[in-house]
């Protein structure tokens, strides 16, 4: 019997302490792009610009879509979604020289919006 309260309780910290691991109270930042392309030319020339770019900041690009589906309203066509360890992060990669440079390739080839912000972290339960 005790050790099945012994191996119990071990269970129950292992779980609860990989539950605290898993919530990160520190939210993510995202860089959300939604546009239309005018000048394909350039718009290839912002990617290759660009592409390699978020990983140099933490970031990874967790959606693009170049024919993104509108359920509601009116949305451009290309719906794009890099993640950041932070909004601190996001917000250094959009204003990097690098990026900046990039960007204006991407300004001049499409009609759209960008949007940084954090991302939803849920409560302590």
């Amino acid at each position: 019997m005790k050790k099945w309260v012994t191996a119990s309780v071990a269970a129950i910290t292992f779980a609860f302490v990989g539950l605290c691991l898993a919530q990160d109270p520190t939210p993510h930042g995202y860089m959300i792009a939604n546009y239309q392309i005018n000048d394909q030319a350039t718009f290839q020339r912002y990617m290759e610009a660009a592409g390699p770019l978020a990983p140099k900041y933490g970031g990874k690009v967790i959606v693009f879509n170049l024919n993104a589906t509108a359920v509601e309203g009116k949305p451009k066509s290309v719906m794009a979604i890099a993640e950041f360890p932070s909004l601190a992060e996001a917000q250094r990669f959009y204003h990097s020289p690098e990026y900046t440079a990039a960007k204006k390739l991407r300004m001049a080839a499409t009609e759209g919006s960008v949007v940084i912000t954090e991302g939803y972290v849920p409560a302590p339960q």
